[in-house]
């Protein structure tokens, strides 16, 4: 009789730990779910770097009226001295910069090793990014040589800037030092201090970093991007971030095509190391980075290098994709779906086009 009742007790708590397991799984289960979907002109697309928005990345209420941080001005200000741009006589607010000439792709003076992504994206193998002098264009009056060297006032030796993604977008916006824009928080840093990034913000952060820089060296206001109010260029971020829709009608080209900065790069052999880059991937995962340089296979474009942070290299790093294209043996060089890339290039300040 003991022994029965003893089984049955033991039976009862077996099942009762059951139900406690299920519902802890279910309440549970919601945080676990890292994926938030957006639909594209015939898929669903998903970032790798900053999880697509059918929501905003900041809450419109999270105003917060604040003086520029001197660090960021001190930061500028010696990005703007290292560019030595002179202006050019014959157009007032543009500028040269002998930099474009020689790439600018390189960490200080030395070579930059990379963590080369396979297609799997399990393997990964060092490389060397050579520099690179871009198309055949003349681009010292556009924002390419700035972000060129924006890119390259990051120490990313050791790991200093750690990559993270996640939907505290209250406190954290992708950035590795909050933005100020007309005395107005744009975007915030982790407030860890740990200086980390995603694809989205840090590609963001570089614009605004070049834009600031190359406002100072012509006398212009850092404060002005073509006349852009606060309002306007939060919503310039949103369109950045892809966060007002299908990727199509939200992303880095749509941006600087309606606020009248920049203009999409149709012609893929007429991109140049400066531009910026938004792809997408056959797995549903996407990507934003600065354009460094095509990978050819004879005349066929086959892949691209770029700055950006993803996970794959643990943050902000040099990095190379291919595309998928079929190489002579059948294959495809990688699943970045060649048909499905953004390329966005920064006008100069004379060529900038009234939006309002």
């Amino acid at each position: 009789m003991k022994m029965r009742r003893k089984k049955i007790v033991t039976l009862i708590t077996t099942l009762i730990l059951c139900v406690i397991t299920i519902i802890v799984f279910t309440m549970y289960k919601p945080f676990m779910q890292e994926k938030n979907n957006v639909t594209t002109e015939s898929a669903t697309y998903t970032t790798e770097d900053f999880f697509t928005q059918l929501h905003n990345p900041l809450p419109s209420k999270n105003k917060v009226k604040k003086p520029l941080l001197l660090e960021n001005k001190e930061v500028m200000g010696r990005i703007g001295e290292e560019i030595q741009l002179k202006e050019e006589s014959n157009a007032g607010t543009e500028v040269e910069d002998a930099e474009m000439q020689k790439g600018g792709n390189k960490e200080d003076s030395g070579e930059v090793e990379e963590k080369v992504e396979q297609d799997s994206g399990a393997e990964e193998t060092a490389a060397v990014i050579p520099p690179t002098a871009g198309a055949n264009k003349n681009l010292s009056q556009y924002l390419n040589p700035y972000v060129l060297q924006v890119i390259k006032s990051y120490k990313i030796a050791g790991g200093r800037y750690p990559y993270l993604l996640n939907n505290d977008y209250a406190n954290y916006n992708g950035v590795t030092t909050t933005l100020h824009y007309q005395n107005q928080e744009l975007l915030k840093a982790h407030p860890s201090g740990n200086r980390a990034s995603h694809c989205s913000g840090i590609t963001f952060e570089v614009f605004f970093k070049a834009m600031q820089a190359r406002n100072r060296q012509l006398g212009i206001s850092p404060d002005n991007f073509n006349n852009m109010t606060w309002d306007e260029l939060y919503d310039f971020v949103l369109t950045w971030y892809a966060a007002k829709g299908p990727k199509s009608q939200s992303n880095i080209a749509v941006a600087v095509e309606k606020y009248g900065v920049g203009q999409r790069i149709r012609n893929l052999e007429e991109a140049a190391a400066g531009d910026f880059i938004d792809i997408s991937r056959e797995n549903n995962t996407g990507h934003t980075a600065v354009f460094l340089e095509w990978i050819r296979e004879g005349n066929q474009i086959i892949g691209f290098k770029y700055w950006s942070s993803q996970d794959s290299t643990r943050g902000i790093q040099y990095n190379q994709e291919y595309f998928n294209v079929i190489s002579p043996n059948g294959k495809k060089y990688g699943n970045v779906m060649i048909d499905r890339v953004y390329v966005a290039r920064v006008l100069p300040v004379s060529q900038y086009k009234p939006f309002k």
